[in-house]
């Protein structure tokens, strides 16, 4: 079935085709365009009448063959290379215009059968996909047609992209393993294979020979490394020593030391221009004793060889197919470059070579040269991490992958200096992630005034958190300065014992015993209470505060302080065993009264005194005493028996 419907010329289009058929005019096919314009459903009267169709969704230039027969063919190639989402269609547009007045009209429409999809690309971009269609036009003797072709032939541009597509499916593929390195190794070491990117992760161990470091005192401090000697062996501890402590015979002015070392073992092997050779061994994080080797002779040597052979099984001499077969598995090529005559690849143009990323002392750096013009950063502990860096690159830069910072090191970040200059923030550190973020920094915001400021953001939802060591929070400053802590919850919790909360400790319309307060210091709000073994009777309505003071189970007082201002109290124990009375502050009313009642008291004393009448009794032969007893009280009568 065909995708489309034969394609219907505009009455514009017609009119265009007329007037370029009569010689009035040269017509130029301008565009094709995919469209989202549903027309199958229109009378092909309808068709006519556009002037353009709705919702186009792709346009793309069209190619025009030489006319043949009368006939030219407009192709239209609609690709998905840059094509993200999918794309559906339900016409096509074919655009041209009469040169004469450059007014592009829609000249024809070819309907789709059905909504047709052009299915997005591939993540590279590249066209997998087209949908390709064909416009044949017959044209009138006089027509004159505006074309750019080959004219060494024609071909459609279905026929391109089938031809484009055969020849990618055959040779992406060998485009893609074109020039790739299969592995490489170095001397006798494993084969590496390089990665996805194809690059081969090769670390050469340097065998530079350098001078001692200018502050070296102890031979166990010399890093891993090829040195030559300069000083006498005495300069420095640890120098080659038996172990009855007589010196080796070494020439130490003319030798060289090679020192191979890591964390666990290791050794340091002196050889001097007198065929004298020392060696020492490293392990338990202690250096060994220097031990002297035996000087070896060129029969030791030959000896030395036949045994390697003679362990390669292959009798006392190597075959012409071994050497080929030798020949063969060598190395031929390392990123482009040819082994020398000694089969070595220089590497050093194309590998940065490991180092310390740590060394920051001039008398540890080297310089290695790479290709380009670049430099690199070496010191003796070579080997380590690989840094893509240029010397230049290098300096100032702190790895974005972390590492250790040396004792006592800081990083320092400098205002303008001057004490009135308000620089605000200048400098610390920052950490981001979706909306929140956090940082430190330091802010010069005065006349010779550096805050440290912890700054949170955006909404206020985060908060500084104090954790232990397993990663618990313990204590928090929120974004509002509130702290949160068990120290500060505890003080809080002492400071309630003491405040009144009207909304937590508020007692009301009820019935209390006064017993079942005495285990804690607080203080209650009452409100219509009544009370048992209260200051008041039980049917009597409280209205105040009570106040409990616990110091401890043995000793415990209360104290209730009335809204009109009584103020009870009284000591018992928590249990309430010990049944003390309460006792009643005395206030002013208090004193007033009982003052009035001694005053009155003392005005009854003295009327009594002033006004009673004293007797006293004597015997008959007493009377000159009874007299005398009259005479001295005034209000004294005395009587006389008889």
């Amino acid at each position: 079935m065909d995708k489309f419907k034969d394609t219907i010329i505009t009455d514009a289009g017609r009119k265009l085709l007329i007037n370029v058929g009569a010689g009035n005019g040269e017509i130029a096919y301008t565009r094709a365009v995919l469209a989202g314009q549903d027309v199958s459903s229109m009378a092909d009267e309808d068709i006519r009448k556009l002037a353009t169709l709705e919702n186009q969704k792709m346009e793309v230039n069209v190619i025009v063959t030489p006319p043949q027969d009368n006939t030219i063919t407009v192709s239209a190639s609609f690709g998905n290379k840059d094509l993200t989402d999918d794309l559906t269609f339900s016409s096509v547009g074919w655009y041209a215009k009469n040169n004469n007045d450059n007014k592009e009209i829609l000249l024809g429409v070819s309907p789709s059968n059905g909504e047709q999809t052009l299915a997005a690309g591939s993540p590279d971009h590249r066209s997998t996909a087209s949908i390709d269609i064909d416009l044949a036009m017959a044209i009138s003797n006089a027509a004159k047609v505006d074309l750019t072709v080959n004219e060494i032939g024609v071909a459609h541009m279905s026929d391109v992209n089938a031809a484009i597509l055969k020849l990618k499916a055959e040779y992406d593929p060998k485009i893609e393993q074109a020039g790739k390195v299969k592995g490489a190794k170095i001397n006798d070491g494993a084969v590496v294979e390089p990665d996805d990117d194809g690059i081969l992760d090769l670390i050469v161990d340097s065998d530079r020979i350098k001078d001692f470091p200018a502050d070296l005192k102890d031979l166990n401090d010399l890093p891993s490394g090829t040195y030559r000697t300069s000083q006498s062996a005495a300069s420095f501890a640890n120098y080659p020593k038996m172990q009855d402590g007589t010196n080796i015979p070494i020439v130490w002015k003319c030798a060289l030391i090679k020192v191979v070392k890591d964390a666990n073992v290791g050794y340091q092997l002196i050889v001097s221009s007198q065929q004298k050779y020392a060696i020492r061994y490293f392990s338990n994080n202690h250096w060994g004793y220097w031990f002297q080797l035996p000087t070896l002779s060129n029969n030791d040597i030959i000896k030395l060889i036949d045994s390697k052979v003679d362990g390669l099984n292959i009798g006392n001499y190597a075959t012409k197919t071994d050497l080929t077969s030798v020949s063969n598995s060598a190395v031929k090529k390392v990123n482009g470059l040819t082994p020398d005559g000694s089969g070595n690849v220089n590497v050093t143009s194309t590998v940065a070579r490991g180092f310390d990323a740590n060394a920051n002392v001039a008398t540890k750096e080297t310089v290695e040269n790479l290709h380009g013009g670049n430099q690199i950063l070496l010191d003796q502990n070579a080997g380590q991490d690989i840094v893509n860096w240029t010397k230049g690159q290098f300096i100032g830069k702190l790895s974005t992958s972390g590492g250790d910072m040396a004792e006592h090191s800081t990083i320092n970040w400098n205002g303008a200096g001057d004490v009135n200059s308000h620089d605000g923030n200048i400098g610390g550190l920052s950490w981001a992630r979706a909306t929140d973020q956090a940082q430190i920094f330091a802010e010069n915001n005065g006349n010779d005034n550096l805050d440290l400021v912890f700054k949170l953001g955006d909404d206020d939802s985060n908060h500084f958190s104090f954790r232990n060591a397993a990663g618990q929070e313990k204590a928090a400053i929120l974004a509002n300065g509130q702290i949160n802590s068990p120290t500060i919850r505890d003080l809080y919790n002492k400071l309630a014992q003491y405040t009144v909360d009207y909304n937590n400790s508020y007692i009301h319309d009820t019935t209390i015993d006064f017993n079942n307060y005495l285990h804690e210091t607080r203080t209650i709000k009452v409100a219509n209470v009544k009370g048992n073994n209260g200051p008041l009777a039980n049917t009597a309505t409280m209205w105040g505060w009570l106040t409990t003071y616990h110091w401890d189970d043995n000793s415990v007082t209360q104290e209730y302080r009335s809204a009109d201002g009584d103020v009870f109290w009284r000591a018992t124990n928590a249990s309430a065993s010990r049944q003390w009375t309460w006792h009643k502050y005395a206030n002013q009313d208090t004193v007033d009264q009982q003052q009035k009642q001694i005053n009155d008291l003392i005005n009854t004393v003295n009327f009594i005194k002033n006004n009673y009448l004293l007797g006293k009794r004597f015997p008959a032969n007493q009377e000159a005493q009874a007299q005398a007893w009259e005479n001295a009280n005034p209000n004294g009568i005395a009587m006389i028996e008889k």
